[in-house]
């Protein structure tokens, strides 16, 4: 009843069905157990006389019972018992009910409705309002993992060789909502290489400033001083911390991770603080010192959002920008979102800016044009979005080595150029100072044919019923997605050779 009316609620939901279903048609429960330790059975016998009580019986010639209870039978009592229950004691005044019980679902008719029995038969309460059901860890085929089966990895091991925070941010990572995890050492290094990417970023910004801790607040920037970019990133930070607080409320641990995972590695390294570098190496001091004020703001809270997590990588970072007020991270307020700060407008106009740069990188190297080589960049699309492109001029510059920027609503195709459309804008991209033309002309022809020749080979092994039906799925599966492959780099290869052609 309690479960039914939400007085203790299960996430995920979907385990009440479960919980209901086993309680709707409870059997009798073999109680005693032949183990070394437990609370041993309170019945004594003597001949054919059997006593049952609290106390042992009197008289000469009674024998208890040599079994023990069923390990439930201490585990049932867990939340009073470790309050100092059955005494009347303070911490039981203050802390039962508790909030929140975290446990696996294998357990749920084990511990979980025990306790709940317990709790409403010993106290008159439920002993906790909600029930978190953790993912079951199972090795890469799926096999519970066990100390019989010896497929469990050495979590000591683990830690010495990735860390422990990167070990506790992988799991949480690749654990959705109450579903069962196929584990692999290999996907630990996921964890490792998100605390690296942090832990570089965070040194980048304090090899920069001379004083970490007396970096202004940016509430006490001249607001005129903001970029475009300090807009943006300042709204995804919001938005992020919106997006964590909503998951957490409903306990998806998982999901508040890759909001986070995704905003640290792609907003604020890969891109913030590339777009930051050019004010941080910049002549201009107060440009410098709203970015970097931006930056440390940004990176604080981070700190904040992952230190339920990652405790130690973050502590240890917030030691360096820490002020008086708040030596250690763990004193500091949990970040509550400023709506007030997210803008749709600016984040749509920078993702546009950045899917621009994305494209022209990926030309360059397709290309075999060096990062560094300038390029003149050529913009044909309504003024409404080319007037993005330049009033964000700086950054092609200074990230795709633009020497110019051409932008208008109607003009030719500049000749031997590659063509990139994004958010239906035109950008071309001369390409006689570049390359030899009609070196790069044989040169994808080669490739073109290099890679028709690999299709003709996998599409025979693919379209061979017998291949297929006898196979094991994954070898059909890799072959399958070989061809796509092959054929989505003939594709580009094409696409690349058409422009140099017309």
């Amino acid at each position: 009843k309690v479960v039914k009316d939400e007085k203790i609620k299960f996430y995920p939901s979907r385990w009440t069905k479960i919980y209901n279903h086993w309680l709707n048609n409870i059997t009798d429960w073999c109680i005693s157990r032949q183990l070394w330790w437990g609370h041993r059975i309170p019945v004594w016998y003597k001949n054919d006389e059997i006593y049952c009580g609290e106390n042992p019986p009197i008289g000469d010639g009674w024998v208890q019972d040599e079994d023990v209870l069923d390990t439930w039978f201490s585990s049932w009592i867990w939340p009073m018992a470790t309050l100092g229950w059955p005494n009347k004691t303070d911490d039981i005044k203050q802390f039962y009910p508790t909030q929140i019980l975290v446990t696996g679902p294998d357990i749920i008719f084990f511990w979980v409705a025990r306790m709940i029995m317990s709790g409403l038969y010993f106290k008159n309460e439920i002993p906790f309002s909600a029930v978190y059901f953790t993912s079951i860890i199972r090795d890469d085929k799926g096999r519970k993992m066990s100390k019989s089966l010896g497929n469990s990895p050495d979590a000591l091991e683990l830690f010495d060789k990735y860390g422990v925070d990167a070990v506790r941010i992988s799991i949480l990572m690749i654990a959705p909502q109450g579903t069962d995890v196929l584990f692999s050492v290999d996907r630990i290094e996921q964890g490792r290489n998100f605390m690296n990417k942090l832990w570089n970023c965070s040194r980048f910004l304090l090899i920069n400033i001379e004083n970490p801790k007396a970096i202004k607040n940016i509430d006490s920037i001249d607001s005129n001083l903001f970029e475009d970019i300090d807009v943006w990133i300042l709204s995804k930070l919001n938005k992020t911390i919106l997006d964590v607080n909503k998951y957490l409320d409903s306990y998806k641990l998982n999901e508040a991770v890759k909001t986070m995972y995704n905003f640290i590695w792609k907003d604020f390294c890969d891109w913030y603080i590339e777009f930051a570098k050019i004010r941080i190496y910049g002549s201009n001091e107060n440009d410098r010192e709203c970015v970097i004020s931006t930056a440390v703001h940004v990176l604080k809270n981070i700190l904040k959002l992952l230190h339920p997590y990652t405790p130690f990588i973050t502590e240890e970072i917030w030691n360096y920008f820490s002020d008086k007020k708040t030596n250690f991270i763990i004193e500091a307020n949990w970040p509550v979102e400023n709506k007030q700060l997210i803008n749709t407008k600016t984040e749509k106009e920078m993702t546009f800016i950045m899917s621009i740069i994305t494209a022209i990188r990926n030309m360059k190297s397709e290309l075999n044009v060096s990062p560094k080589k300038e390029i003149s960049l050529v913009c044909r699309g309504e003024n409404s979005k080319t007037s993005i492109i330049m009033n964000n001029k700086q950054y092609f510059e200074n990230l795709v080595k633009a020497n110019e920027v051409i932008c208008a609503e109607k003009m030719d195709k500049p000749d031997k150029s590659s063509t990139l459309v994004i958010d239906s804008v035109e950008i071309f991209i001369p390409l006689a100072n570049l390359i030899n033309v009609d070196k790069e002309i044989i040169r994808l022809q080669d490739k073109m044919k290099d890679y028709e020749g690999r299709m003709n080979s996998v599409k025979k092994k693919i379209d061979n019923e017998n291949f297929v039906k006898r196979a094991p799925k994954e070898i059909v599966k890799h072959e399958k997605d070989k061809y796509l492959n092959y054929k989505n780099n003939f594709e580009k290869l094409k696409d690349n050779l058409d422009n140099l052609l017309s």
